[in-house]
């Protein structure tokens, strides 16, 4: 797969710290806002049950998952996908698994108002922050409680390197200097600011306990130990995944269906502006102004880069279940109802919400993707680990 233009990876990159930065921020406000988060809950599945009504995620595929109206034989020249060699380590390790529990905690993480460490980069804490320009406080430039990555730019240039070096309960005042083009407030672009800090706390993430497994993760482990097993798991399968996107799709030779590439494009387009559309319209809700300009602004590319990216999402996307599906005909693989009732309930519906997920997606998407995972996991057992 053609490597990302570096100064594009890092637009988007700066796009997801934004959003993410705006969804802690409505986070917060909706547990103000709105104390029973069932509420919440309701608002979102009500609106996606409407995005869902307007997008055919199976569109271009048979009833089974295979890709209508197209030979793949005809379309995709096969590498040789048996007995990959890697090393074993780089499909799981202690670290890796690790790592992914750690960040599975954070997302725990609560507030330590009592914290004795002085701040670094990585930390997460909690500050307030009223913003002045000219002496005068602006719109939009206060926040309390507000949660914050130390180094994961979701702020401003200069903004978080100066909340390092600091400890909870320390008052202190920052400078900064809006960028030139600054999309959220054109009145603000280019003028020097001074921002008042209050660091309140510092999130800690919780210690791993049986307890705690069964609270928040129950529907995978009940004991540490069978979280960790789990984790284990997850880490490897993400891992297979890229090898077989790095040594089997990305070495085959693959024809792209103009009328498939379409189809999935369309789902696409329109998936991802109903993310926006959903996402800036809550934040305006709870807000009361507009997070980004445009489906453009909320990615972070101009019209041209969107189009472009898009494109290359797509036909990574089309390649990978076209390989897929011309290695499970190749192989005489069969697939059966259970096995992908057995994917749904692995992906996170429950068995009472089985004819909810087949009205989401259609049955194609779902035995499609049952097909590329029992495909994935074949070449799996075949990997000739190092």
């Amino acid at each position: 797969m053609k490597k990302e233009n570096k100064a594009l990876a890092k637009k988007k990159k700066a796009a997801a710290r934004k959003r993410a930065n705006a969804a802690k921020k409505l986070k917060t406000i909706l547990m103000i806002v709105i104390p029973c988060l069932i509420v919440a809950a309701a608002i979102g599945l009500i609106v996606y049950g409407e995005i869902r009504n307007n997008l055919d995620y199976s569109a271009g595929l048979t009833d089974d998952g295979y890709i209508k109206g197209v030979e793949v034989s005809e379309y995709v020249t096969l590498a040789d996908y048996s007995g990959v060699s890697v090393d074993e380590e780089t499909l799981v390790s202690d670290e890796m698994v690790e790592e992914a529990i750690d960040a599975q905690l954070m997302e725990l993480a609560e507030v330590n108002e009592k914290s004795p460490i002085t701040t670094k980069e990585g930390d997460k804490i909690s500050i307030d922050f009223v913003g002045r320009v000219d002496g005068e406080e602006f719109e939009n430039g206060s926040a309390e409680s507000f949660p914050i990555v130390i180094g994961e730019g979701g702020m401003i240039d200069d903004f978080e390197d100066q909340l390092i070096g600091h400890k909870v309960g320390d008052k202190f005042t920052i400078e900064v200097t809006f960028p030139e083009e600054y999309g959220q407030d054109e009145s603000l672009a280019g003028k020097d600011a001074e921002f008042d800090i209050t660091i309140k706390g510092v999130y800690e993430k919780p210690v791993l306990t049986d307890a705690l497994v069964a609270e928040n993760f129950g529907d995978v482990a009940n004991t540490v130990e069978e979280y960790r097993l789990y984790m284990e798991t997850q880490v490897y399968l993400d891992n297979v995944a890229v090898l077989v996107q790095d040594e089997v799709v990305d070495k085959c030779e693959v024809i792209v269906p103009e009328s498939y590439f379409k189809k999935v494009k369309n789902t696409y387009r329109l998936a991802y502006e109903a993310e926006f559309n959903y996402h800036n319209q809550l934040y305006a809700t709870y807000v009361g102004y507009y997070m980004w300009d445009d489906v453009y602004d909320y990615f972070g590319m101009t019209k041209e880069e969107y189009e472009a990216n898009m494109d290359e999402v797509v036909t990574a996307s089309v390649k990978y279940y076209m390989v897929m599906q011309a290695i499970f005909e190749q192989e005489g693989m069969t697939m059966t109802e259970a096995e992908v009732i057995d994917h749904i309930l692995a992906s996170g519906y429950a068995e009472a919400e089985l004819e909810q997920a087949w009205e989401d997606f259609g049955e194609g998407y779902w035995w499609q993707n049952a097909m590329a995972e029992k495909v994935m996991l074949y070449i799996a057992d075949t990997v000739v680990k190092g």
